[in-house]
């Protein structure tokens, strides 16, 4: 479960979305609006509402197939708590899952995992200030896996059992997720949400709750919650999926319709002041290591339902499009007022709409970081956007659109399921894809200067505004004041400034198309759909046609290699050398210069230096594939030297990791690379020294060098496309590529883990909570079943603890189980598991995962879980296997491993997972004897 809190205010809204607009006076140009087109709505979804006033959403969807999305949305959240509740509708969600009408204790997670989903992918919930949701995904190729979903659903509405010994079980399972939150952020946001939502009742309601009130409400208090705003009027069911919608209608009025009406209060609207005036607040901490401006302009959330409403919306989202990229621009240069940077526009609460700057400052910058971005909303209010701006951002929001109508057919249960959920939360205009599709292309084309000049000049003149400022604490370490800002602020709206201007590069982005190699061999692999060529140049070309998307196609290119063929005294340049080139451009077109010559494509390479290999990856539509196989050709013959944008990234370099070390994450993280490389240079962290010794000219040197031969390359595309259009661009682009056809390989370096066993505690933090890892590992043998019986016992010990450290003992919130097999540099495995916990209770935690991993490596694990965990797999294989990336992932592998590529299709783990195969492998990679046990706890202990 996860509680869910509005981001917006902490700057994580989607930049230069079209959003609803402030409820201000509209422009003369915006009344004037032209008529749009007409809007037929949602037809294929059903709709109704209950006797009992419970309304539901039908609709029949294949993407994915066999498989449905029901969800149980639940108009009341933590704002409607009483005092002695702070916390309880998030707990009543956790209580859920822990005993109904028809199902005791546990049995809802053991069915469901029965059945092959998973808890936390396909079974979950979460609560936020407004609603409850909770969300299973189900198969439906069993009539009576739906029927029991929607039993589950039906329990939840009104049968979850609320039993005082369960509900003391999972206190501590709850008292953990707070603790797992606790931390800087969460103390700078216990600081700024009240203040930023002051006067509110949202601003003593955060989801997670109070400690004190989670440790000792009585379960009447608990009950009160769930009996007042349970009620079949404040609840819809939705179903999305690969099943008969009027079957499904009929099931949900058969099992909804006998929910008795209840009595009880209207559901309050929570209102939020917005006082016409400026706020601000500084907060530090000693564990915050950037410092951070956000200025949130906010008002009042309405519905677009007008024509003049949906127009506003579009044009307010292209303004904040406009300023962000002019914000983006700045953070590109030398000594930049800010670093990381955008404008965000979006819902927050729900209540509440929110415009929002935010940008990561150096130490010592906030006052300057803030001027800045205030600067550059007067310099739009003063003098507009230029024309070549608009016609960019008209032309990516476009190009967004078609990518989205393009894949309308592809849409998934889940996002359908999402858009009911918001409509009944909500109550806004349920459009379909075709609809927004023909409104944008009907609005955005007819976008004025004037219009988004006027949006600018409206948001210029919001009083209601809040200036966030949060950074690190330390002895010497000034802060400025809240006068100081508002000075600034004031100073800013009476300064002088200058109309912006830009120079935008005429230079083509391929000067002239390269003389074209050939493809030499051809082979086809019929079994699994995939062509594979080999080029003039010796290169490789592995193709796997799709129709799991309508507009997509990704790709990724890979080389032996990498940074291990370096030298030590060169590693430091090496691991640089991907930001060298990413942050030049290519060809003639800076990387600036290049955004904009992109603009309206949607075609993107990032190319890659790892550790054993150099690479490319990337994707594009099938319309702008050929402006992805010419960004590979000129990453590889043209990356661009740019030193004003180096330096600019080594000022961001040394700003992001100047206070690193004060996080307790990154001291637990660095500690166990530390232990498991015993300290191989190699392995060391980044620190803010660092950017002082790097050198542009090394890492581009060393870039060049690892791309200069494109002849040990295999190149995948996997996606829309047939490999008859793709021939002349391979031939083109890539066979054209400098290459001798030599074979290299990766270095083995040596770097290993430490033999026996290894404890280390590290004490970092002022938080009353820990985190445990356990990390086994070692040599191996490896192949494809040695694999899949490590994925089988990740699995099957991942069930295991969390059965006993989470539902039996309370004392985590999660566990995590991950593990692996290797084959390079050289074969080994590695198991971790990760928890986190009470101080006071790591001995205990602890003591009980070894015990239960001597179980296992005794007896294996019980029947039933290898039943779930064989049902797992088989039923993620289902729909991974119509995913463009995992048959990317999956040929990259196979190929790097010497696998037979015509047994990707095959699920070892499904087929061969026995107890006494988790038991061999328990007994292979969960030595005792050979691990690394690292436990961060607070200091002072």
């Amino acid at each position: 479960m996860r509680v869910l809190l509005p981001v917006l205010a902490l700057g994580a809204c989607v930049p230069g979305a079209p959003a609803s607009a402030p409820a201000a006076i509209p422009s003369p140009s915006m009344v004037a609006a032209p008529a749009l087109p007409a809007v037929t709505g949602d037809t294929a979804v059903i709709r109704g509402v209950l006797p009992n006033g419970l309304t539901y959403y039908v609709r029949r969807n294949s993407e994915p197939r066999a498989r449905a999305e029901l969800r149980l949305v639940v108009n009341a959240g933590s704002v409607l708590e009483d005092d002695d509740q702070r916390g309880l509708a998030h707990f009543l969600e956790h209580m859920a899952f822990n005993g109904t009408r028809r199902f005791e204790k546990q049995q809802i997670v053991d069915y469901l995992e029965r059945v092959g989903m998973r808890f936390g992918p396909d079974i979950n919930a979460y609560t936020s200030f407004d609603e409850t949701v909770y969300m299973l995904q189900l198969p439906t190729d069993s009539a009576g896996v739906l029927h029991m979903g929607l039993q589950i659903l039906r329990d939840w509405a009104d049968g979850i059992a609320l039993d005082a010994e369960e509900i003391e079980k999972e206190r501590g399972v709850v008292i953990e997720e707070w603790r797992r939150s606790r931390g800087a952020g969460a103390r700078i946001s216990d600081r700024q949400f009240p203040f930023l939502f002051a006067g509110s009742r949202y601003a003593e309601r955060l989801p997670i709750g109070d400690l004190e009130t989670l440790r000792t409400f009585a379960p009447e208090t608990l009950r009160r919650f769930y009996e007042r705003w349970y009620r079949p009027e404040l609840m819809a069911v939705v179903a999305v999926g690969d099943f008969d919608a009027r079957e499904m209608e009929a099931r949900i009025r058969q099992e909804f319709g006998g929910i008795e009406a209840k009595e009880g209060p209207a559901r309050p609207e929570i209102a939020v002041p917005f006082p016409d005036s400026t706020r601000y607040m500084v907060t530090v901490d000693p564990e915050v290591p950037r410092t951070t401006v956000n200025v949130n302009w906010m008002m009042p959330a309405h519905p677009d339902t007008t024509p003049q409403e949906i127009r506003r919306g579009i044009v307010d989202g292209m303004f904040a499009g406009l300023l962000g990229d002019r914000l983006q621009d700045i953070s590109l240069e030398p000594d930049a007022p800010f670093m990381d940077v955008g404008s965000y526009q979006g819902g927050s609460l729900r209540p509440v709409e929110t415009f929002a700057l935010q940008a990561a400052v150096a130490e010592g910058g906030a006052e300057r970081g803030l001027g800045a971005l205030l600067a550059e909303l007067q310099r739009a209010a003063r003098y507009g956007f230029t024309a070549a701006e608009l016609e960019r951002e008209k032309a990516e929001l476009l190009r967004m659109w078609e990518q989205i109508h393009a894949e309308r057919a592809k849409t998934t249960s889940g996002a359908y399921a999402g858009t009911y959920t918001d409509h009944f939360l909500r109550r806004g205009p349920l459009r379909t894809v075709e609809d927004e599709y023909a409104i944008n292309r009907a609005v955005v084309p007819t976008v004025t200067l004037e219009e988004v000049n006027a949006a600018a000049r409206r948001y210029a003149a919001l009083r209601d505004r809040v200036v966030l400022v949060s950074g690190p604490e330390r002895a010497g370490l000034g802060r400025p004041s809240e006068a100081r800002l508002a000075f600034v602020a004031d100073s800013v709206a009476r300064s002088e400034l200058v109309a912006y201007t830009e120079t935008v590069s005429d230079a083509p982005l391929l000067a002239s198309a390269p003389a074209p190699g050939r493809i030499v061999d051809e082979e086809t692999t019929a079994e699994i759909g995939v062509v594979r060529w080999t080029l003039s140049n010796g290169a490789r070309v592995v193709l796997k046609p799709t129709d799991f998307k309508d507009d997509e196609i990704i790709f990724a290119a890979t080389s032996p290699g990498g940074l291990s063929l370096l030298p030590d005294s060169a590693h430091l340049f090496g691991r640089t050398a991907t930001a060298a080139v990413q942050l030049g451009g290519v060809g003639g077109l800076s990387l600036a210069d290049l955004q904009k010559r992109l603009t309206g494509k949607a075609a993107s390479v990032g190319p890659n230096v790892g550790e054993l290999s150099e690479g490319m990856n990337g994707y594009a539509a099938p319309a702008d594939v050929e402006t992805l196989f010419q960004l590979i050709h000129l990453y590889f013959t043209q990356p661009r030297r740019d030193t004003t944008a180096w330096a600019a990234y080594l000022q961001r370099g040394r700003e992001a990791l100047r206070n690193r070390s004060v996080t307790p994450e990154s001291a637990l993280g660095d500690t166990l690379t530390a232990i498991l490389s015993q300290g191989h240079p190699r392995m060391r962290p980044f620190t803010s020294a660092v950017f002082d010794s790097l050198d542009i000219d090394r890492s581009l040197e060393i870039y060049r060098q690892r791309f200069a031969d494109a002849g040990d390359f295999t190149f995948y595309f996997v996606g829309t496309f047939t490999p008859d259009s793709l021939r002349p661009l391979v031939e083109t682009y890539l066979a054209s590529l400098p290459g001798t056809g030599a074979e290299e390989s990766f270095r083995d370096l040596g770097i290993r883990p430490p033999e026996g066993v290894v404890r280390r505690t590290v004490r970092r933090g002022v938080e009353p909570k820990a985190r445990t890892v356990l990390v086994f590992t070692g040599p191996a043998q490896f192949s494809r079943q040695a694999s899949a019986d490590m994925s089988a016992l990740s699995q099957a010990l991942q069930l295991r603890l969390r059965e006993k450290l989470r539902e039996e003992l309370g004392g985590t919130y999660t566990v995590g189980v991950s593990g692996s097999l290797a084959r390079d540099p050289y074969p080994r495995y590695s198991v971790n598991v990760d928890f986190g916990s009470a101080p006071e209770r790591v001995d205990e935690l602890v003591r009980v995962v070894m015990a239960e991993i001597d179980t296992v490596r005794a007896a294996g694990v019980p029947q039933d879980v290898v039943d779930k965990v064989r049902e797992a797999f088989r039923r993620s294989r289902e729909t991974d296997m119509r995913e463009n990336s995992t048959w990317l992932v999956r040929l990259m592998a196979y190929d790097r491993n010497g696998w037979d590529p015509r047994l990707i299709n095959e699920n070892l783990v499904a087929s061969t997972i026995t107890a006494e195969r988790i038991r061999d492998a328990a007994r292979l990679y969960l030595d005792p004897a050979r691990r690394v046990e690292v436990t961060l706890v607070p200091e002072g202990r």
